[in-house]
């Protein structure tokens, strides 16, 4: 899941994203992550705006949390930058990672419109992967 994905979850009871965060937290599915992924979602919820939501120690654990429970790879490589944001192209990279069938964004101006342009993994918005997962 793009980091877009779990900040949502982490700041919303409600939604998509915390649908699929519990479902996976069931075992529905497996989640890849890397050290860049982990690395921007905290930095993300640092920031003072999540203040409001979240304290500094809760950022750490969910992090933590995440980390501890999902399928890390250590290094996501062997992509080319074909996204229009650079900051994207390790979730494209770590979405070629052995096991990965789906990128889940929220990222419609820059992920979800490359679709039709990587595979063999899909790119899907957080309630269309709900709907898969039934």
């Amino acid at each position: 899941m793009d980091p877009n994905v779990l900040i949502s979850a982490a700041i919303s009871s409600l939604g998509a994203p915390r649908l699929l965060l519990e479902a996976w937290h069931a075992g529905g599915f497996r989640m890849l992550v890397s050290y860049d992924l982990l690395y921007e979602l905290e930095a993300v919820l640092m920031r003072p705006w999540f203040r409001r939501k979240l304290t500094y120690s809760d950022v750490v654990e969910y992090v933590m949390w995440i980390r501890e429970r999902s399928d890390f790879v250590p290094e996501a490589m062997g992509m080319a930058e074909i996204s229009p944001d650079p900051d994207d192209n390790y979730l494209i990279a770590l979405a070629f990672a052995p096991g990965a069938d789906y990128l889940v964004t929220q990222d419609r101006r820059h992920l979800l419109d490359l679709a039709d342009v990587v595979g063999p993994f899909r790119l899907v918005h957080p309630r269309e992967f709900l709907v898969l997962l039934r």
